[in-house]
């Protein structure tokens, strides 16, 4: 039996579950990179050749990539936290990364204020639907009064 007062000697806490493969850490790394190179070719590449409706029109092609990998590298990130026994639960971990980046974060970290799932991928597809929403409410609503 080891001793309490040696730390090297206390027993190992198991994790909440096995970490998350790699393939969906490729995954996101794709996304991401997809969606930059998306924005890279086309407003530095093809923008005069585009008007200002194609623009808003592919915008979704670039953004959803774009989010869906940060998101989901964020919440591999979270999902960690809980593993390690930083946090009970992902809005516990999303508040340790509030605490440490700011009140300003609570803004993207809001999906993980209100999710209780324990999988990066459907975190990252519920928060990159999320802002999908809000950016096609910006363009039904707000755009077109600019």
């Amino acid at each position: 039996m080891p001793r309490p007062d040696v730390p090297y000697a206390s027993p190992v806490v198991p994790s909440a579950g096995p970490p998350e493969a790699a393939a969906l850490k490729f995954l996101y790394l794709i996304a991401l990179l997809g969606g930059l190179t998306a924005v890279a070719v086309i407003y530095l590449v093809m923008f005069d050749d585009l008007s200002e409706s194609v623009l808003v029109d592919i915008t979704p092609f670039w953004f959803f990539p774009i989010v869906f990998g940060l998101y989901g590298f964020t919440s591999q990130r979270l999902i960690g936290y809980l593993a390690q026994g930083r946090a009970r639960t992902l809005a516990e971990a999303a508040r340790v990364f509030i605490d440490v980046a700011g009140h300003w974060a609570a803004l993207v970290m809001f999906p993980f204020l209100v999710l209780k799932w324990r999988s990066s991928l459907l975190v990252s597809l519920t928060a990159a639907l999320f802002w999908a929403v809000l950016l096609w409410l910006f363009f039904a609503a707000v755009f077109p009064a600019l």
